[in-house]
């Protein structure tokens, strides 16, 4: 899971706690997501808001799978109760 309060990041500021840059940044998948500005907005929105972000975006199939690949590449069970 992430650990950690939203707003508490360890790390970079702004970063829930548990993030991985290397792990995100070596997947092509996601690489190539973040080539797209919508994507890389929603990124942003996450590092920002954390779990709110992703409130924003559940009925975007197409964020909610480069989401779910980023919370894959960090290791992360995704938030609760959603399917991975």
């Amino acid at each position: 899971g992430m650990g950690g309060m939203p707003g508490m990041g360890g790390g970079m500021p702004g970063m829930p706690a548990g993030m991985d840059f290397s792990k995100i940044m070596g997947d092509p998948e996601i690489m190539a997501a973040m080539q797209n500005p919508k994507m890389m907005q929603v990124f942003m929105d996450m590092q920002s808001n954390g779990p709110t972000a992703i409130m924003k975006y559940q009925n975007d199939p197409e964020v909610m799978r480069l989401i779910m690949k980023i919370q894959g590449a960090m290791g992360g069970g995704g938030m609760g109760g959603m399917p991975n």
